[in-house]
């Protein structure tokens, strides 16, 4: 496990029909994901969503205070390829069991799709999208992409959450930009990456989302 550098296990899993990402919001206790927890599927987890489906391809995060939070859980239940993270907050190196991956921003947007190594986006949801991308997969399906609270309660991982809700909004706000700027820089890039392949159809299968660019008209079960 996580022996492979990462380009290169990128091109060897080109095409898979559909990569299902899963984050962290409320919706998520409204699927079984037991049916995602095979390796037939290709999964790329958001966070502490690796403790759901810990057979999931790439589990992936952006702050390195997440990392040092959860290495241990990671460690004992991750069973997937790859642990992906971004290092924020900090200037700490990862051990060798964690790919490193930069950032793309406006002024080498550029590398979206041309480096494998890169990941777009303020929000660790966003970023696990664009890796997903890198796959050029036929579909994306967006589990527990929420961004709002759903009885109290903004995580489907979490049994219970103490945050203040107007803290999440603020954020939520901001990413849900983010995802706004991810399309307009991939309608050029892809064609210059991939100009033979198909763009991914993306699904958002929580019909309530805030996040409402991508298609919702779909359920879980129609890609199982």
């Amino acid at each position: 496990m996580m022996t492979a550098h990462f380009s290169d296990y990128v091109q060897s899993h080109l095409h898979p029909e559909t990569i299902f990402v899963v984050g962290g919001g409320p919706s998520l206790n409204q699927h079984d994901l037991t049916v995602l927890n095979h390796t037939e599927h290709f999964v790329i987890c958001c966070n502490q969503a690796f403790s759901l489906i810990p057979s999931a391809k790439i589990a992936h995060h952006s702050d390195y205070a997440w990392w040092e939070q959860y290495q241990s859980q990671l460690e004992s239940q991750f069973t997937g390829d790859f642990i992906t993270g971004c290092g924020l907050g900090n200037t700490k190196a990862y051990p060798d069991v964690v790919t490193h991956m930069g950032f793309i921003q406006h002024h080498n947007h550029h590398e979206l799709f041309n480096s494998k190594m890169h990941v777009f986006g303020n929000n660790c949801g966003l970023q696990a999208l664009s890796i997903a991308h890198l796959f050029q997969p036929q579909n994306i399906v967006l589990i527990g992409f929420d961004f709002k609270a759903e009885h109290g309660q903004s995580h489907g991982y979490e049994k219970n959450n103490l945050a203040s809700m107007e803290h999440y909004q603020s954020f939520w706000r901001m990413f849900l930009r983010g995802f706004s700027d991810f399309e307009k820089i991939k309608a050029t890039q892809w064609q210059k990456a991939y100009p033979n392949q198909a763009l991914p159809a993306i699904w958002n299968v929580n019909p309530d989302s805030a996040l409402t660019l991508y298609d919702k008209s779909k359920n879980l079960s129609d890609f199982l």
